[in-house]
């Protein structure tokens, strides 16, 4: 035919192409020279095709993605459904000179099996760009309609069985894949259209495919609008990327989720019971610990715990590398471990955090329900000062300080540090301990706050750990209780810093958290709840001794760090701060003495 004439070629990544001036427009044909064309779709079939492979290609252009996988050494079929009738007879040319003997060509629109046994023939709206020829009519003017058939996608599986899908069908991919059994398929490579429908449409899709097994690949940029995602379990064993074990997705909401809490300790052991019986009452099903160079018996504790099945503890990695920063030592670690890959939501926080959620029963499903679909849902956190507390009690911390920060500060006072529930899905990158790396290239990311609010801004700035929280605290407050009493500031002074060796807290540390002058945050309508989880924990012999025996420890080193100058300094500091120069008792007769 004479439309089809023509006396050049083109080639592009090594296939060469028909020029045919009326299908390959200038628009078209500048990317085509440039070597652009197709190069994202071109360059993934020559990374994952392997031969036994068969290629169902939904959306065929003009041939060039078909005839560089069927060129592959090995691969055994091509099957390729094309909607535009005006490029079948250009894709044949293609694939006769390129030599390619091994690909089927079908004219149809590919569609979910549902809407193509409805529809048997369907309207395809054809442009002078043969590439925004679609389904739809409205985004661009066309030229004419073409009458096609429906082809349903259930059955070109079941039909062709395809070990590699590529789907290239401007924006009709929105749904297309949702009841399809896609067991068989180990690679997906797919154009994305956002300008179709939305960032929110994207989300849907990656979901759907994380909910099938299928991850956005690490070995390939997440930016731009061609995807690969790759099979994260085949023949019923999780593959690997790069080192780090792989992982299905729960689509939202999860049923009966699985909530994990990560943290890292270091001679926390009087606290340990009193901060793990609220969250598992809270709703938290598992709890990993990293521990270092504890010398209270916290080891000892949480070993029992372990032994119990309530938790599950580690040496903190930090010390076979001999780092020194073991909190994101640990975070990084985290990707690899079991617990990780069977959670649905993790949170990394500390033992003197406490999650307080106002709504429901006070549990994390409650929360859940309140807010709705989210990425990440970040809790601002509420200081409690010592309420003027000197000596260490073996009672709740929640019960012992009350008082805390104002709940409603200023603009000057409102930024404060927050700890985020992050629901695993194949948006999130890395999970660090205020908040997660998260990828905006894969949909729509719903970012929450306290109050259940959209709080996206804080995407832009990667490293921020806080943010303005007023009006932050409606649904679920972080109760924190950072310093506890006097005696229990200089212990964990005399400890050093959870996260990195070598760094104590400061004065400015207590200066600026010892607020206590508020009382709306209140723990004790959980309380019974979280008391009866702490008195099954206590049941346990072994467990109860383990606490005594902290508790004791903890006694003991408050007398060791008495006299001893830089403790007894900081004392005095406090004495200044907190209570005007006045040394209270008992401590007023014993600076007497000296």
């Amino acid at each position: 035919m004479d439309k089809y004439a023509y006396s050049e070629k083109i080639n592009v990544h090594g296939i060469d192409v028909p020029f045919v001036s009326g299908i390959i427009t200038p628009k078209i044909e500048r990317p085509m020279r440039k070597g652009h064309y197709e190069a994202g779709e071109v360059g993934f079939m020559r990374d994952i095709l392997r031969p036994g492979d068969r290629l169902l290609e939904l959306g065929a252009g003009v041939g060039v993605v078909s005839s560089a996988a069927a060129s592959i050494d090995g691969v055994d079929a091509v099957l390729s459904i094309e909607a535009d009738p005006t490029l079948l007879p250009m894709i044949r040319e293609t694939w006769r000179l390129n030599g390619i003997e091994n690909a089927e060509l079908r004219n149809g629109v590919a569609m979910a099996e549902s809407d193509a046994k409805d529809a048997q023939e369907v309207n395809f709206y054809v442009r002078q760009d043969f590439w925004a020829s679609s389904m739809e009519p409205d985004s661009r003017a066309y030229e004419r309609v073409e009458k096609v058939p429906a082809a349903g996608v259930e059955t070109l599986l079941k039909e062709f069985r395809p070990t590699v899908l590529s789907c290239d069908i401007e924006g009709a991919e929105l749904g297309l894949l949702d009841g399809a059994d896609l067991s068989g398929i180990r690679h997906i490579i797919m154009e994305i259209h956002p300008k179709v429908y939305g960032p929110e449409g994207v989300r849907r899709i990656v979901d759907m495919l994380g909910a099938k097994g299928f991850l956005p690949s690490p070995e390939a940029t997440t930016s731009g609008s061609v995807k690969r995602f790759d099979r994260v379990e085949v023949d019923g064993r999780m593959t690997e990327e790069q080192g780090i074990p792989q992982r299905v997705y729960k689509s939202w909401p999860v049923e009966t989720p699985r909530i994990l809490i990560v943290t890292c300790m270091k001679n926390e052991g009087p606290f340990i019971l009193e901060w793990l019986a609220w969250h598992r009452a809270v709703g938290v099903t598992d709890f990993l610990i990293f521990t270092n160079d504890c010398t209270d018996g916290s080891d000892k504790m949480l070993d029992r715990l372990d032994d119990m099945g309530l938790v599950r503890h580690m040496p903190n990695p930090a010390l076979a590398s001999g780092s020194a920063n073991f909190q994101p030592q640990a975070l990084r670690y985290l990707h690899y471990t079991r617990q990780m890959r069977e959670a649905d939501y993790i949170i990394s926080m500390d033992v003197d955090e406490f999650i307080n959620i106002h709504v429901g029963e006070g549990k994390l499903t409650d929360l859940f329900e309140a807010t709705g679909e989210f990425d990440v849902l970040s809790m601002s956190e509420m200081n409690h000062g010592s309420n003027d507390r000197l000596a260490y009690e073996r009672d709740w911390v929640t019960a012992l300080y009350p008082g805390h920060e104002s709940p409603s500060p200023g603009w000057r006072k409102a930024r404060r540090g927050v700890k985020s529930i992050t629901r695993l899905s194949p948006r999130v990158q890395a999970i660090r301990n205020h908040r997660p790396d998260i990828s905006p290239d894969l949909g729509e990311v719903k970012w929450l706050d306290g109050s259940g609010r959209a709080r996206n801004e804080f995407m832009a700035e990667a490293e921020d750990n806080g943010w303005d929280s007023r009006d932050s605290y409606d649904l679920v407050t972080l109760d924190h209780f950072p310093l506890r009493s006097l005696e229990c500031y200089l212990v964990k002074m005399h400890r050093g810093d959870v996260v990195v060796a070598n760094k104590s807290v400061s004065n400015r540390y207590w200066r600026t958290r010892n607020k206590a002058e508020h009382h709306t945050s209140d723990l004790t309508r959980f309380r019974p709840q979280a008391q009866a989880e702490y008195d099954r924990l206590l049941q346990d012999d072994i467990l109860a001794k383990c606490h005594d025996d902290s508790c004791a420890a903890h006694e003991a080193r408050i007398k060791s760090l008495e006299g001893v100058p830089a403790f007894e300094q900081r004392k005095m500091w406090i004495f200044s701060e907190a209570w005007k120069g006045e040394i209270p008792e008992p401590y007023r007769s014993r600076v007497a003495e000296q």
